[in-house]
This record gives C-alpha cells, sequence and structure tokens, in this order.
C-alpha cells in the first residue's frame, strides 16, 4: 500500500477562513464598537452566509494570531536598570505578622 499516492489524491482541505476576505472590514467595524451580532447580520445583507459565534471566533483567533508591534523582552532590555532603595521595615514572619 502506497499511503503517498493516496495522499496526493485526496482532496484539499480549506485552510482559511471564509471570513479571511472580510478581515479589515470586520475589525474597521469592530472599531466602531459593533457587536458580533451585528456584523454577522451585515455581513449576511452584503452575501456571506455566516453566523454569530463563527464572527466571535474568527475574531478572537485573529487577534491572537495578530503580530505584535514589539517585543516585550526588547521593550524591558531598554530600560535602565534601577536599584531599589533600602527602606526600614520591619521583619515579617511567615504569616507576615509583625514580630
Amino acid at each position: 500500500m502506497d499511503l503517498q499516492k493516496t495522499a496526493e489524491a485526496e482532496t484539499e482541505r480549506r485552510t482559511r477562513s471564509k471570513l479571511e476576505p472580510h478581515r479589515e472590514a470586520i475589525f474597521t467595524l469592530r472599531r466602531k464598537h459593533w457587536t458580533y451580532g451585528e456584523i454577522a447580520k451585515w455581513l449576511n445583507e452584503h452575501g456571506v452566509a455566516i453566523t454569530l459565534s463563527s464572527v466571535h471566533r474568527f475574531c478572537e483567533r485573529a487577534v491572537a494570531r495578530r503580530p505584535r508591534n514589539i517585543n516585550p523582552l526588547q521593550d524591558v532590555e531598554s530600560q535602565p536598570l534601577s536599584v531599589p532603595q533600602a527602606t526600614t521595615q520591619t521583619k515579617k514572619h511567615r504569616f507576615n505578622l509583625d514580630i
């Protein structure tokens, strides 16, 4: 049994959401504080058959995948190190009780 030939004969699966071409329009409406339901209704009126939950899942995944503007480590590295100043504190015991 040749699995390579069988795998090549399989149909290709869709890997992108059908909302992907409308990403900018969706996020423009989200920036205008539209709800997911309003966006789903608007998309349906404009020929994209979609449900509220599909819009919500798409937005959650797209936000999680978006590139960040700066590297958080780079931001920390660029700040100068500061030495904490000594303060007079009373000694604390295991349960943060003054002794």
